[in-house]
């Protein structure tokens, strides 16, 4: 009979910790992972892959790009619309005065105001191509907190950055991606 209530005080004791070990997890938060592919504006010619993966406060963003022009930094953003809608990226038709450039007022209708800067923005390479990776502390250093971002689902990524009459303006919208859930 010692034996068995030994057994049984065991058991419940080994629950017990199993309980705790539960609880402990309920306050981690998954990792969500988030991937857009950047497609040309402006004919830039720029295209490439951006991941974003949030885990808690932890926001990392990587881009690889390439089409950029060489040996030129180029600003990059997570945007979204302040209404909450799904921002997307701007159509051709979105050049309104028909100049042949999508500049940042015509596209901003399209995927509203920079709500991250991914700064430090990136030097492309010699061959025009970027490799970014980058994390950011959501709520500190001036940075949004996640309620502040909103939906990642909702918000899309720009790069900027190309020549126009032969000289390089780094605000000129070339790639934008819709971020979705992967």
């Amino acid at each position: 009979m010692k034996i068995i209530k030994g057994l049984f005080l065991s058991m419940l004791a080994l629950g017990a910790v199993s309980c705790d070990d539960d609880d402990d997890n309920e306050n981690v938060v998954d990792l969500m992972t988030y991937e857009a592919q950047l497609g040309s504006i402006n004919e830039s010619g720029a295209s490439g892959v951006a991941t974003v993966s949030v885990q808690d406060n932890m926001l990392t963003v990587n881009v690889m790009a390439q089409g950029m022009v060489a040996n030129q930094a180029h600003p990059q953003h997570i945007h979204g619309l302040s209404n909450g809608e799904n921002a997307t990226c701007p159509p051709a038709t979105a050049d309104a005065d028909e100049d042949g450039i999508i500049t940042i007022p015509e596209g901003a209708p399209f995927y509203g105001e920079v709500l991250l800067p991914l700064d430090d923005f990136p030097m492309a390479d010699a061959d025009g191509n970027i490799n970014y990776e980058k994390s950011f502390m959501l709520g500190e250093n001036g940075n949004p907190t996640a309620e502040e971002l909103g939906e990642l689902e909702d918000r899309v990524i720009v790069l900027h950055g190309m020549n126009n009459n032969d000289e390089y303006v780094a605000t000129i919208p070339v790639a934008c991606g819709e971020l979705d859930e992967m």
